[in-house]
């Protein structure tokens, strides 16, 4: 679905919703290009000529999220793999888009120790640990 977060028109993502009512979405992912909302977020739309603009934000999802821009090394590593991994097992949710951009969501429980193992993760592989 066409999305915009702007009343112009000028951030419109092509995004996967679950639709609620005419006016009511969940995000299924995340905006790649926004910070309004997030995935598992409940969010009031207005429709006009087949693009959905953002009016609100209903509910948040609860989980957290957070993203990064990481370097070749550090996107196909296997210790990205694993944090994933690691993700998934806790119910959150991870995106990896235009090859380098890691977006995840995650419980807030969660949140610090996997925040800091990613930032870990780049350090040692981009600052020397790995080469």
């Amino acid at each position: 679905m066409s999305l915009c977060f702007d009343e112009v028109g000028r951030e419109i993502e092509v995004l996967d919703v679950t639709v609620i009512d005419n006016d009511i979405l969940i995000m299924a992912e995340n905006p790649i290009f926004s910070e309004h909302v997030s995935y598992g977020d409940r969010i009031r739309v207005k429709v006009e000529k087949d693009i959905y603009y953002y009016v609100e934000t209903l509910q948040k999802s609860e989980l957290v999220r957070h993203s990064w821009l990481l370097s070749k090394e550090v996107s196909e590593s296997s210790e990205i793999e694993q944090i994933k991994e690691a993700i998934s097992r806790m119910e959150g949710r991870y995106e990896q888009v235009f090859g380098g951009v890691l977006v995840i969501n995650v419980p807030k429980d969660a949140e610090r120790a996997i925040v800091s193992e990613v930032n870990a993760t780049i350090e040692k592989i981009d600052r020397g640990g790995l080469k």
